[in-house]
């Protein structure tokens, strides 16, 4: 031909690039030709015209101007379907056809918009092959802060709906109330189109649908799937068992992982749907599993590590909510279930110091967590002892001797990890009562009226060698009244410690800052500082003994 489109060879050494599929779009045969033997051996060539090629399909044109002048429309319309991911057009131009120095004005005068590049003819393998990279490298770009954008509005959509199910979790009365408006929110609001929340049951073989909120139809139930060996099998055992979030594409090759022998059940529910992802989230609270949040979504790339993340931690979130609402439900009923439980652990540091220093104690009282600072009294056993035993113990952060009583001596430990009365409250109990010796530990508990006892010790096996429960029954209360407790109150004070710190609070003794000082208090009532501050100190700690008593239920303390 009498211009040459191609001259010499590649260089020697020369890297091959990246495989791309790319649409020869040369009106003369040859040339076509040409460059699709030249092309083919690194490359795709797409055949087709541009109307009928989807910009799915390839990922660089390679245009003459007499196919560009016939055909802009169809280009143009090509680029327009690319939307954000760039597709790169290179036009191969004759020499001749080009004159002086500005040939992109030239290109623009004749050309619609849309030249990324241009090569004159004759050119070398080589160049050709060093524009093809240059633009091939722009389009991997272009695709990959594509994938980005749709990742980040992805996880800016799972955020939001995220705090909206933290703040419908606000209110929540019971443990099914907390279920719904999860799933409600993440099925209504959120990228994922079923949602269902899954249970163990008591035997601790299977799981079981408690809540589910979704457009899709009859899932496979996970009863038949969990239960027995086929369980190890399955994602949402997996996410219980492991504690851990599980989250992967939903496709033929990895169905069996996920779903074991009922893969094929699966993938025809996930077909009916066009579902593609799905995650496995462990519901926990500390050591507790209360059951797994499973959504499943039609998008496609999704559950990336920031999302998963997301949902662990909203995993999280609703064992915390869950925990607080039994935990509540115990205060507010007039029922609960009392248990009491032997637990033994040589590796427990409370257990071992008992053991160690030949000690009895009794819980007083637990005041905060992380760390668990508790009170015990000693009561069989040498303190001085024990407490040089606590100070060589790891686990235990501080210890001291508070003060000697008629009872033994009160000692408070701080604890650098969960003690037996915070595991016990993690499990959403209340501890009425816990007695370690050299023995072990026997604890009273009580749970709600229709707690779980299962759960709880469920709970406790895994965290101890060796729990048994003693005894397990129902027993009545009733929840002390705001009455209740002025009634106490004032039954306990005398006439001059009431006096007294009525005078002090009307005169604005306990505000922050002071409206009146001791003295200043004293003085209106006539007695001395030293006499005002015993009373009110008197006064203070019988209304604090009052609000921090054990309640008392009937048969039982």
């Amino acid at each position: 031909m009498s211009d040459r489109l191609l001259v010499g060879q590649a260089a020697s050494g020369a890297s091959r690039p990246q495989r791309a599929r790319i649409l020869l779009a040369v009106s003369r045969d040859e040339n076509r030709s040409l460059l699709a033997e030249t092309l083919g051996s690194e490359h795709e060539i797409v055949e087709g015209r541009p109307e009928d090629v989807s910009p799915e399909e390839v990922d660089l044109c390679i245009l003459d101007p007499q196919t560009l002048a016939k055909k802009d429309d169809a280009f143009e319309a090509l680029k327009e379907r690319a939307g954000s991911v760039h597709l790169p057009f290179l036009l191969v131009i004759p020499e001749r056809n080009l004159s002086g120095s500005d040939v992109w004005r030239q290109i623009s005068a004749q050309f619609p918009p849309g030249v990324d590049d241009l090569i004159r003819t004759p050119v070398s393998k080589a160049e050709l092959r060093g524009r093809l990279q240059s633009l091939l490298r722009v389009r991997r770009q272009s695709a990959s802060l594509g994938r980005q954008r749709e990742r980040l509005d992805r996880l800016n959509r799972v955020n939001s709906v995220i705090r909206e199910v933290n703040a419908a979790l606000v209110g929540a009365k019971s443990r099914e109330e907390v279920e719904e408006r999860v799933c409600t929110r993440l099925s209504n609001a959120g990228p994922y189109c079923y949602v269902r929340i899954c249970e163990p049951r008591a035997t601790r073989d299977a799981l079981t649908v408690s809540t589910e909120v979704g457009d899709l139809d009859d899932p496979p139930n996970p009863e038949t799937t969990t239960n027995g060996d086929r369980s190890q099998a399955t994602a949402a055992w997996r996410a219980f068992t492991d504690r851990e979030t599980l989250a992967a594409e939903l496709n033929p090759e990895n169905a069996a992982e996920f779903y074991g022998e009922t893969s094929s059940t699966w993938r025809q529910w996930a077909d009916s749907g066009d579902v593609r992802g799905f995650a496995c989230v462990p519901i926990r609270y500390r050591d507790t599993v209360y059951g797994v949040l499973e959504v499943y979504t039609t998008e496609t790339d999704a559950f990336d590590e920031e999302e998963r993340s997301v949902l662990d931690e909203l995993g999280q979130t609703i064992g915390h909510t869950i925990n607080a609402v039994e935990s509540k439900r115990l205060l507010l009923t007039n029922g609960a279930t009392e248990i009491e439980l032997r637990i033994v652990d040589a590796d427990d540091a409370l257990l071992g110091l008992a053991a160690a220093a030949n000690a009895e104690l009794r819980l007083e009282g637990v005041t905060g967590t992380d760390p668990s600072v508790e009170f015990f009294t000693v009561t069989d056993g040498d303190v001085e002892t024990f407490l040089e035993r606590a100070a060589d113990s790891e686990p235990i952060a501080r210890q001291r001797l508070v003060r000697e009583t008629d009872d033994g001596a009160l000692v408070q430990l701080v604890f650098e990890e969960e003690s037996i009365a915070e595991t016990l409250t993690d499990l959403g109990t209340t501890v009425d009562t816990l007695v370690v010796d050299e023995h072990g530990a026997t604890a009273v508990a009580l749970l709600p009226q229709h707690g779980d006892v299962g759960t709880c010790m469920r709970g406790l096996r895994e965290r101890y060698d060796d729990v048994g429960l003693r005894s397990r029954r129902q027993i009545e209360r009733r929840p002390l009244t705001d009455e209740d407790f002025v009634s106490a109150a004032e039954s306990d004070l005398t006439n001059r410690q009431r006096n007294v710190l009525k005078a002090a609070y009307l005169a604005g003794y306990f505000d922050q800052p002071r409206e009146s000082s001791g003295k200043d208090v004293a003085t209106s009532l006539d007695i001395s500082s030293a006499t005002f501050h015993q009373h009110i100190r008197a006064g203070e700690r019988k209304l604090v003994s009052k609000l921090f008593d054990n309640v008392t239920f009937s048969g039982g303390t």
